[in-house]
């Protein structure tokens, strides 16, 4: 397999880019169009270089934000009309941003402002969006949109407008008018497409995953795009080509155990890609006496999830009961670590203290990496395995005791017992998921399903337009006060949870 190739593999870009007018239109229920895109006709931006260390990932094309200067960044829209229903703005992070930013969208003309747009700790791929209210239309349409920042200390880069590729058009900087909420047609749109990518790792695993799940059911379009999203990290010659969380290029080596997510849907479709090899043997050269593997001493539940998983689909593939028993240890290593009757901790930095108690996103790693890895080794050859009795015991107490933490509405919160963190799309959908997954095992009560189903219900309120997932608690670089404080996104890797819920509900 080569990589796939994109063009526009560009590290500094700046004057002016003149693009193709263009407005796309999406399917509803009905057949009729739900959502409209309105592109950008013109961009002018500020000439700034990317950071010599950083890589755009798969060569989009991208724009800065000028935080030295302050320059601002302007767009015409020439194409835009006058809508129905809602109209929101949208950019996509093409670089992570380690701090809270600040951005004014004004009118170039008269100065006027039209809103903030409120970005902290993005990541690559992620959009953000905020509402225009539509009597600023006619102005849109005669001055065009400024764009600049108004807090922050380092330039911030997105993805361009890029006629040449179509399979991404969620991701580029666009008006886009239609109803809000979505449905979950617009929800598997989006996932048949390069709008669904995320970073290599547990965040494009999460998408990958619900793409290997569907395909397994037969779903063509599935199969189709996680073929496309696997073409996009695998390279014959160099194994695997990604960015590290920095946005560094990674090519053929990895960044951490969280990297290995991919790893269960990659083995499972090339099995013979050296690259397979050289994830297990990083994560095996990474093992203690006890036979845990972990970064040094920071245990997370993560691992259940991104390692422990992969590890025993690659076991059963390979037929290797040693590679499977390792698979399950990692999950009692962390069971022990990282839990007690009425607590889950995210983090356990072992000698040092223990962190994220009770964190949503936290648990839903547990959860869902302790019935997965139930899934394969059962319908295996290892299924005398001594540690699956411990590891299903663990999974249906943990499932019990969270169940008394779900609202009225189906949905969880950021810190589960912490009402006032608000609910989490991310939280919801990975739980609920874990109860599906539960209930293919016949680990839960059959009447179970409706906290999966309530949960999916009120998942479906929080989708886009053109079915992105929001209302996401943030990744997680601005540590406990972020995840408390309510400030919520769009994030893929929500939205692969969400179809992974709806996948084992169907």
């Amino acid at each position: 397999m080569k990589r796939q190739a994109f063009i526009h593999n560009l590290t500094a870009i700046s004057g002016m880019l003149v693009i193709l007018p263009e407005m796309v239109a999406g399917n509803s229920v009905s057949g009729k169009p739900n959502y409209k895109r309105y592109f950008t006709t013109t961009t002018s931006f500020p000439e700034v270089q990317l950071a010599a260390n950083k890589r755009i990932p798969l060569g989009w094309p991208a724009f800065p934000v000028d935080a030295i200067n302050l320059s601002p960044v302007h767009m015409k829209f020439n194409t835009l009309k006058e809508i129905h229903g809602d109209l929101h703005f949208r950019i996509t992070a093409a670089i992570d941003i380690r701090e809270e930013v600040m951005l004014e969208v004004f009118l170039p003309v008269s100065g006027e402002t039209i809103a903030s747009l409120d970005i902290r700790y993005a990541h690559p791929f992620q959009p953000f969006e905020m509402p225009i209210e539509n009597k600023w239309i006619p102005e849109i349409v005669r001055q065009g949109l400024g764009l600049r920042m108004i807090k922050g200390t380092q330039d911030a880069w997105f993805f361009q407008t890029d006629f040449k590729q179509t399979d991404n058009l969620g991701l580029q900087p666009q008006l886009i008018s239609g109803t809000y909420s979505g449905t979950k047609v617009e929800l598997f749109e989006n996932l048949y497409s390069m709008n669904s990518f995320s970073p290599f790792g547990w965040m494009g695993g999460c998408v990958i995953d619900a793409l290997l799940e569907l395909s397994r059911k037969g779903d063509r379009k599935a199969k189709r795009t996680l073929q496309k999203h696997l073409a996009c990290i695998l390279d014959d010659s160099k194994g695997i080509i990604f960015e590290n969380p920095m946005t560094e290029p990674m090519d053929g080596r990895f960044n951490s155990i969280e990297d290995f997510l991919p790893f269960a849907a990659i083995a499972s479709l090339y099995p013979k890609h050296p690259t397979v090899q050289v994830a297990v043997d990083y994560c095996l050269a990474r093992m203690k006496p006890d036979g845990m593997i972990a970064s040094g001493d920071h245990v997370t539940t993560e691992g259940c999830y991104t390692l422990a998983y992969p590890l025993a689909q690659i076991a059963i593939l390979r037929n290797d009961r040693n590679l499977a028993d390792i698979a399950l240890n990692q999950l009692v290593h962390r069971i022990h670590l990282l839990s007690t009757d009425d607590i889950v901790y995210q983090r356990n930095d072992i000698g040092k203290g223990t962190g994220f108690k009770n964190w949503g996103r936290g648990i839903t790693w547990y959860l869902l990496g302790m019935v997965k890895t139930i899934h394969l080794i059962v319908n295996s050859a290892f299924a005398d395995l001594p540690q699956l009795k411990i590891v299903k015991t663990e999974f249906v107490r943990t499932m019990n005791w969270v169940y008394q933490f779900q609202d009225e509405n189906g949905m969880w919160c950021s810190f589960v017992d912490k009402p006032e963190t608000l609910p989490d799309t991310t939280a919801t959908a990975g739980i609920a998921s874990a109860i599906a997954w539960g209930l293919k095992q016949k680990l839960l009560h059959e009447t179970d399903i409706q906290k999966a189903e309530k949960a999916l219900k009120s998942l479906q309120n929080y989708l886009t337009a053109d079915g992105f997932l929001t209302h996401v608690s943030q990744i997680n670089r601005g540590g406990e006060a972020l995840q408390s404080n309510g400030y919520r996104v769009i994030s893929q890797f929500a939205m692969g949870l969400m179809a992974q819920l709806e996948c084992k509900l169907s």
